[in-house]
Formats: C-alpha cells, sequence, structure tokens
C-alpha cells in the first residue's frame, strides 16, 4: 500500500467519520428562511364575477391552511344586508354564507381587506375582494377618496363610509345604505361595482354596527354636494425595451468595434376610468345638545353637586323642602353657587349653618331639560341629599378626649414653585369660600439689597370658580420674592382660619426666554394661532386672534420644540365650532403646519404661516416608528 494510496484512505475514512457523527448526534433542527409568502386563492366556488347567482354560500379555498385576523372588524358585504353574512373558517378554505335574502338584479362585492393570513407567520392575502350578481349583469362604476378628522387633521381608520341613493337628508338615521365601504390606515376608501346614479356620501364611527346615523352622538362627516358616478376613457403610454437587439461592426485604426442598436418601443393601452375617486370627507363630533341631569351628590357636609350632560345655560334653582326648614331659612339666599369653566357643573356651597349640620335634606330642583321633542322646557325635580360623618378610627376618639384637639384649619393652594415665569400671575385657591376682608392679609416681598421688602400687587377674582383668586404683578427679572400669609389671616364662611403659608421664590432672568413671531399671509377670515406641545396627547400653551394678515409673536418661551396650528375662524367668535350634518354645517377647518420648531434660550424664531395652502399633518404613530427604526439602524451599525 503505497504512500498516497494511504493518504487519500485516510480522508475518506474521516469525511465518513463525520457524517456518520453528525446522524447520529440529533441537535435542534436549524429554521429555514421565513416565510413572507401570502396565501393564495387557487379556487373559488363559483367564481368571482359570476351573474345569475342563486346560491346561499360561497367558497374560497387556498393553497395553505389560513386563518381570519379581525374579521368582523374587516369583512364588509356591500350592498349591506339586515342580518349580517357568516365568515366561517374551513381550514384552507372559507365560506361566506348569507343568512338574509339577497335582492334581484344587484351585483354584491365581498371586501376582505387584509383579514385572511397564513397559519404559520400571519402573512395578509392582501385586500382580496369578491364580487358577483344575482342578475345578468355587473354594475362596474366606482367611488373612492378619503377620510380625514377635522380637529386632528390626521387619517381616520375603520370608519363606515356609506353611499345612498335615496338623496333625502333624514335616510341616514332610519334607512341602510345602497352601499358601504370601510377606511384603511391611510383614511382611504374605495366602493367598486355600484349603479351609475348619484349618491349622498356619509361616513360615520359605526360604533353599534348597524349603519345607522345617530346625530350628536355619532362622529360623522359628509360630502357637501350630491356625487354623480362618471366613466371616461383614458390612455397610457408605456415603454418597453424590444426583445431582440442588432449588433452592428464596423473597422476602426485600432481594429473591430461592435456596437449594439437596440430601439425602444411605446406601446398605448386604453382604459376606461371609474370615479371620482377623490372625494374629501372630514370627519367630527357634532355638539352634543341633548341637555339633562346626570348625577346630583353631596359629597361635603356643606356643599351640594349638580352635573349636566353638556355645557349649556340650565337655569338651576334650588328651593329646601321641608317643615322645619321652611319658615326658618331664606329660600332666596341660602347658597353660594359656583360653576365650571363649561357651565356643565354647578356646586353650590351652603351658607346657613342650620341647613348644612341637617343630615337629610329635601329640595326641589328646576332646570331645563331636553323633551322628547327635541326642546328645552323647565322641569321641577325633588332629590333627597344625605351626608353622614364618617366614624371615627377605633381608640382615636378617646384618645382625643385625653389630649388637646388639634387645629382644622382651612387649606391654601399656592400655584407657586421655586422659580416663577416674568410673564405669569400666582393662583392662589382655598377649599371653602371666603369672608373677602381676610384677603387685606396678603402680602408680597421683594428682595432688595438683602432686605426683604413689602411690595404692591393686583388681585383678581375668578369670574367663575369663587373660591379662586389670581395675585399679579409686574415681575423683575432675576429678584426674589416672598408670598406670605399669616395664620389666622383669612378665614372661610364656615369659620375656618388659614395655616401660616410662606412660598419663597425667584423670577427666571430675560434670557432663559426666546420668542416665536408667526407670519400670518392669505388670512381671509380671523386667524386662531395656537401654540401646542405634544402628539397625540395636544397641549396648547398660548393661542393669539388675529382678524388677517399680520404678526402674532408668542413670548415669554423656554428652550423646547414647539408646534403651531391655526383655526380658520369664519364666524369670529373666538372658538373652533364643529359642523351638523343635518344643517349641512361642515366645521371650521384646522391647519397644522408641518414644522417643529426648535426654540432656544435668548433667541427668536420667525415662522411664515399660509393660509392658502393646504398642509398634511405627519402622523405621529408612525412618525416615533421612523424614528425608532432609525435608533435601531444606528445601535446596528
Amino acid at each position: 500500500m503505497n504512500k498516497f494510496f494511504w493518504n487519500g484512505f485516510c480522508f475518506v475514512a474521516i469525511i465518513v467519520a463525520l457524517i456518520i457523527y453528525a446522524c447520529a448526534n440529533r441537535g435542534y433542527p436549524q429554521g429555514g428562511e421565513k416565510d413572507e409568502t401570502p396565501p393564495q386563492v387557487v379556487k373559488e366556488v363559483p367564481e368571482s364575477f359570476s351573474t345569475n347567482f342563486k346560491g346561499k354560500q360561497i367558497d374560497i379555498y387556498f393553497d395553505e391552511y389560513v386563518q381570519l385576523k379581525d374579521i368582523n372588524k374587516k369583512f364588509v358585504m356591500s350592498p349591506p344586508m339586515k342580518k349580517k353574512a357568516r365568515v366561517s373558517l374551513r381550514g384552507k378554505y372559507v365560506r361566506v354564507t348569507f343568512q338574509d335574502s339577497l335582492k334581484p338584479n344587484t351585483t354584491y362585492t365581498l371586501d376582505f381587506a387584509d383579514a385572511i393570513v397564513d397559519n404559520n407567520e400571519g402573512n395578509p392575502l392582501g385586500f382580496y375582494r369578491y364580487v358577483f350578481s344575482t342578475g345578468p349583469q355587473l354594475d362596474s362604476m366606482e367611488l373612492g377618496g378619503q377620510v380625514i378628522d377635522m380637529e386632528t387633521q390626521l387619517p381616520v381608520l375603520g370608519a363606515t363610509v356609506m353611499f345612498y341613493q335615496n338623496t333625502a337628508d333624514s335616510v341616514p338615521l332610519t334607512d341602510l345604505p345602497s352601499y358601504v365601504a370601510k377606511t384603511d390606515s391611510a383614511g382611504m376608501f374605495r366602493v367598486t361595482n355600484i349603479k351609475n346614479d348619484t349618491y349622498r356620501v356619509l361616513a360615520i364611527d359605526d360604533a353599534r354596527g348597524n349603519y345607522l346615523f345617530v346625530p350628536s352622538e355619532t362622529k360623522v362627516g359628509f360630502v357637501d354636494s350630491l356625487v354623480q358616478t362618471i366613466s371616461f376613457p383614458t390612455t397610457v403610454y408605456d415603454t418597453i425595451h424590444p426583445d431582440t437587439t442588432v449588433i452592428e461592426g464596423r473597422r476602426t485604426k485600432k481594429g473591430v468595434e461592435f456596437k449594439v442598436l437596440s430601439k425602444d418601443t411605446v406601446i398605448r393601452r386604453d382604459f376606461t376610468m371609474f370615479g371620482p375617486t377623490n372625494l374629501f370627507i372630514p370627519m367630527f363630533d357634532e355638539e352634543k345638545t341633548l341637555l339633562y341631569l346626570v348625577d346630583e351628590a353631596r359629597k361635603e357636609r356643606e356643599r351640594l353637586d349638580f352635573t349636566f350632560s353638556v355645557p349649556a345655560e340650565h337655569q338651576l334653582k334650588v328651593r329646601l323642602l321641608g317643615l322645619h326648614l321652611l319658615d326658618k331659612v331664606d329660600q332666596d339666599d341660602w347658597y353660594i353657587e359656583e360653576r365650571s369653566a363649561g357651565r356643565d357643573t354647578v356646586q353650590l356651597w351652603i351658607k346657613d349653618s342650620l341647613v348644612y349640620k341637617v343630615d337629610s335634606l329635601v329640595a326641589e330642583a328646576s332646570y331645563l331639560r331636553t323633551d322628547s321633542l327635541g326642546k328645552r322646557v323647565l322641569l321641577a325635580d325633588t332629590i333627597k341629599f344625605y351626608y353622614k360623618d364618617k366614624p371615627d378610627p377605633k381608640g382615636k376618639r378617646k384618645k382625643e378626649q385625653d389630649s388637646i384637639p388639634a387645629i382644622k384649619f382651612m387649606e391654601i393652594s399656592a400655584g407657586v414653585g421655586s422659580t416663577m415665569d416674568l410673564n405669569k400671575s400666582i393662583t392662589l385657591e382655598f377649599d371653602r369660600p371666603i369672608v373677602e376682608d381676610g384677603l387685606k392679609n396678603i402680602q408680597l416681598f421683594e428682595m432688595v439689597d438683602s432686605v426683604l421688602t413689602p411690595v404692591d400687587f393686583k388681585l383678581k377674582h375668578d369670574s367663575l370658580k369663587i373660591r379662586r383668586y389670581y395675585l399679579e404683578k409686574e415681575w423683575k427679572p432675576e429678584t426674589e420674592y416672598q408670598l406670605s400669609i399669616d395664620s389666622m389671616g383669612i378665614y372661610s364662611i364656615y369659620g375656618l382660619y388659614n395655616n401660616k403659608l410662606e412660598k419663597s421664590f425667584k423670577t427666571k432672568a430675560i434670557e432663559d426666554y426666546g420668542s416665536i413671531i408667526v407670519n400670518v399671509k392669505e388670512a381671509t377670515t380671523p386667524i386662531i394661532l395656537q401654540l401646542y406641545q405634544g402628539d397625540k396627547e395636544i397641549k396648547v400653551l398660548e393661542e393669539r386672534t388675529i382678524k388677517g394678515n399680520g404678526k402674532v409673536v408668542f413670548d415669554y418661551l423656554g428652550e423646547g420644540t414647539y408646534m403651531i396650528r391655526a383655526i380658520i375662524d369664519r364666524n369670529g367668535n373666538g372658538k373652533w365650532d364643529t359642523g351638523n350634518y343635518l344643517k349641512h354645517l361642515q366645521p371650521e377647518e384646522v391647519k397644522y403646519l408641518p414644522t417643529e420648531i426648535k426654540l432656544k434660550k435668548n433667541f427668536d424664531v420667525e415662522q411664515d404661516f399660509d393660509m392658502s395652502k393646504t398642509y398634511k399633518r405627519e402622523d405621529p404613530s408612525k412618525k416615533k416608528n421612523t424614528e425608532g427604526d432609525k435608533k435601531r439602524n444606528r445601535t446596528n451599525r
């Protein structure tokens, strides 16, 4: 056996041994490439686009096992039926069973959106749509467009868009639509295979799933005018490369050079287009108009609370009942009224101790309420209020009897921290209505040459929240101040005094602030400019109103990122007004400037805002995903 034979034999033996070892050792199986192929439709029974359909069900077969994802939300049958079609999964096929009678000579579409996915990786089939007709012909017209939330200027996902051949205004409140469609994540919708006709188009947030619009309760949007379907021929020209080439040769000093000669071919394609497919639907919440008393309560001994359904003038008046009170209490002056900013919450502070010391009170409340005809009428209601003091913890009462009882003080909230903005006031809020004579005991000191010196200020009373006051002062920059209220200086109408209050703070420097100057252009109505921060949860920091073109200054701003939006205040009432479907009133337009203004200390930024332009607001959720992807990419590198 020579050397070369022996070396070859050893090499083969090693290879065989490695193979046997690999087969004998069963490790964990290695996964292959991720399946990204969506399921494919292999058969439809009957086939899509069939006519003269008479059956009760449709079966759709796939090349693999599938799942139904959010089918109840995504599946849409158009025209809709009172009893919705049932979609069931049968392994490698999906069955649609009709539970109501189909209309004669009608084209139906079954839109599954992306609800059909494969069983392993959840790859969606895509926007699958099945079409059939109960008559001899298929309708071919279509409509499409986009639904946008008017206040946020973001696409509305899952809105139900309804199309009515009966164009009366009240039809969406009582009848099923002629056709329906759903919006995707971009707010886009498309309804196909509909009749050539004129339609009223409406979009709602159909939480009940009954295709009916409930005014002031359902989010709604509508196209201003009736929509007529159209079709028109169009031509598309495509450039294609030839299948064959020609090679041309020619002699040069360097030899023979070859050149490939080819000529592109222009192909004309004729189509029929259907539409319009650019319908724009601004969606909004109608102003709630049903007025009624939601709740009444006595959360504190001295206070009665009334909560109404909507902010409105309700003309609330409360009169005490009970023989033990009628002769002893002035019915016209037994409480102080306090209201919320929206006037939907009312608190009555009982002034007379003869009343609030009674555990059980009976009162007659009269207020406006919406009746069955939609009119506001005065209603009188008898209400019982009950309050009982909370029992003391076990042993606490006895312990207090053997010791000096703790003094109970009136609580004061002072809205100031360690630093104070130069353009802000101090908010003082008391937990009970106070006797205003005690406000003279509030003192403000300014540090002058290391000595706290008393300075003047103004107190402003809140017009609605009677327990709130604003301390206003023209602050000096980079200056130390102290707010002081001596104990027993202020007392409530119930005889409770305040504990001592001292708040020391320092004002900021002028250099700590920046300004944003907005140049409003092409404004034809009054404009409300709002400076805000945040994406999903918008926090409006300040707002300014301008009657037309001009400059708007937001000053005393700290370092940070700011954004601006504009309300087109067409009626000039200084606030954003929503729309109303039955009154054919669209909401006021809101424009979001798609520019983040990054402001630094001691800097001014000037920004143009053209009201004649259409601005597209970026979806905050997609924006965050993009930033996350960028961060991951940087990490991977």
